[in-house]
Parts: structure tokens; C-alpha cells; sequence
């Protein structure tokens, strides 16, 4: 089934940027300025044109993939990004969405959508060679453009099922290396924060709308509530000490809908939100 956007953009047909532009801004020009580069922002939206096997604009002879059996994407920023840039940040907790393009000839015009891109991982100080054959660095990123792909960085903080497995501390943020560089999610004090709400409250409920999932789901959905970090993780530098009291309970829509936009919300503006709309 041909994947549609909000942009029409159809999956694996082709398009010149000019093309792309027109679709998002409506204007029919010449692709100037920003439009040139790898990728381009529009609002909370993110164009990429990527090339495959071949040198960029700038010589950079970046190590992008696509395996179009899995719709997995390797796809390195331009040279020396990294992952505490703003729009990197951005990309990396899904509050932008990432509309993927690709070429594998350098003079061809057109692009192959490839479709919306999620997050899976990222790596730091990826080498990258210029036309001179000398190495500077990128971030390199692991991306999915299936479907019913969700942003995996954006949802290992949501309940039990997503949660790494670590030691039992309640210390959490630490970046450590596996494949790509991650940032460890501590199951332990979510089931200690949902165990302090049961025992105050004695059910699990969203802290907004009120929503029970053993109530609505009988057996299937006793224990179920979703855990939000009210200081979301990526915005930590360093280990920190995560307490009960930087959590709170939501149920999936509420938690959804705190992460839909690049600002999100607090606990309190939702609960505005939703009363003002009962």
C-alpha cells in the first residue's frame, strides 16, 4: 500500500527538490539557500536528501544506507554535528518529523521519498573523508522508515514493557556505549513510583484525565498505566538522581498528547487543557 503524507508525498516515487518545495511552501522556486543542503527545516518538520555511495555537495563522502528489505536508514548529519546541537536534540526525541529522501547518482535530479523516518539510535564522532581524503566528524543516526515504526527514543521512557532492564538504583541519564551511544532508562523507579501511587491511592489511574486501564480492560489491564518523566531525560547532561516525585502516571492519549509538539507540555497545562474541553 502506497504511504500517504500530509504533504502527498507518495512513497518510493520521485522528487526534485523543487518538487519538494512547492508541496511544502506552496511557492514554485528554484531551490536557493537552505533547500541546497542535506536537510532543511520547516517548522516542526524535517526535509532530507540524502546521498547514497556518492560524495555530497561539499566533497563529505558520508556513510548513508538504505536496506529496502527492512526500510532501515543510516544517515549522517553534515559535518560536525552532534548530538547536543538544538535540531539534533530535536531529532533524537521526536519532536521533529523527518521526511526522507534519497538519490544514488550525484547528476540526477530526483529523489526517492523514502518516507517518515524514526528514530532507533545515534552515534557520535562518525569519520567522515572530504574531496581531500582528510577526516572530520558527524553524528550518524539508524532510522526506520516502516510504517508502523514509533520514535524508540522518544518511547523507552513509557511503561514497564519499554524500560531497559539496570541495576536497581534510581539513578538514570548515564550515557553508555552499546552499539550507539543510549541513554539508560531505570525500570526500577517506575515500579517503585506506580507501587507509592497504588498504595496512596489505592488504584492507577492517569493523573490528567482520570483514565483506568483495569477498569476499561478487566485482568488485561491490571498494573498498566504509562510512566512520564516530567524532566525529560534527553535535556540531562549528566547521571541524575531520578525521585517518584520527577514522575507522574498518564494513560497513553494524555501521554501522547504532552509529546505531540517540539515545546511540551507540562502536567498542569494538560490538565487545563482537558477541562477546558469537557
Amino acid at each position: 500500500m502506497t504511504e500517504m503524507t500530509i504533504f502527498d508525498f507518495n512513497k518510493h516515487s520521485n522528487y526534485s527538490r523543487k518538487d519538494v518545495i512547492k508541496i511544502v511552501t506552496g511557492k514554485d522556486v528554484q531551490p536557493y539557500g537552505k533547500w541546497v543542503s542535506g536537510y532543511n527545516r520547516e517548522g516542526d518538520d524535517l526535509f532530507i536528501f540524502m546521498n547514497i555511495g556518492i560524495p555530497g555537495r561539499t566533497g563529505h563522502d558520508y556513510k548513508n544506507s538504505y536496506d529496502r528489505k527492512t526500510e532501515e536508514i543510516s544517515w549522517c548529519g553534515k559535518g560536525n554535528t552532534h548530538s547536543n546541537q538544538p535540531v539534533i536534540r530535536q531529532i533524537i526525541n521526536g519532536s521533529l518529523t523527518l521526511y526522507v529522501f534519497a538519490r544514488w547518482e550525484r547528476d540526477v535530479v530526483d529523489f526517492e521519498y523514502l518516507g517518515i523516518g524514526k528514530v532507533i539510535s545515534f552515534e557520535d564522532d562518525v569519520p567522515v573523508a572530504d574531496r581531500d581524503g582528510n577526516d572530520s566528524f558527524c553524528i550518524e543516526f539508524k532510522l526506520t522508515c516502516k510504517q508502523s515504526g514509533t520514535n524508540a527514543w522518544r518511547i523507552n521512557n513509557f511503561d514497564e514493557a519499554f524500560e531497559e532492564s539496570i541495576p536497581a538504583t534510581g539513578t538514570e541519564g548515564a550515557v553508555r556505549y552499546v552499539i550507539h551511544k543510549n541513554r539508560e532508562r531505570n525500570s526500577y523507579i517506575v515500579e517503585k513510583k506506580k507501587k507509592e501511587f497504588l498504595n496512596k491511592e489505592g488504584k492507577l489511574y492517569c493523573e490528567v484525565c482520570l483514565f483506568d486501564f483495569k477498569e476499561t480492560y478487566g485482568l488485561r489491564g491490571k498494573g498498566f498505566i504509562e510512566c512520564h518523566h516530567n524532566i525529560p531525560l534527553h535535556e540531562t547532561e549528566e547521571n541524575k538522581e531520578t525521585k517518584t516525585s520527577d514522575l507522574s502516571l498518564l494513560c497513553s492519549n494524555c501521554h501522547r498528547m504532552i509529546h505531540r509538539k517540539k515545546d511540551w507540555l507540562t502536567i498542569k497545562q494538560l490538565k487545563e487543557i482537558y477541562k477546558n474541553n469537557q
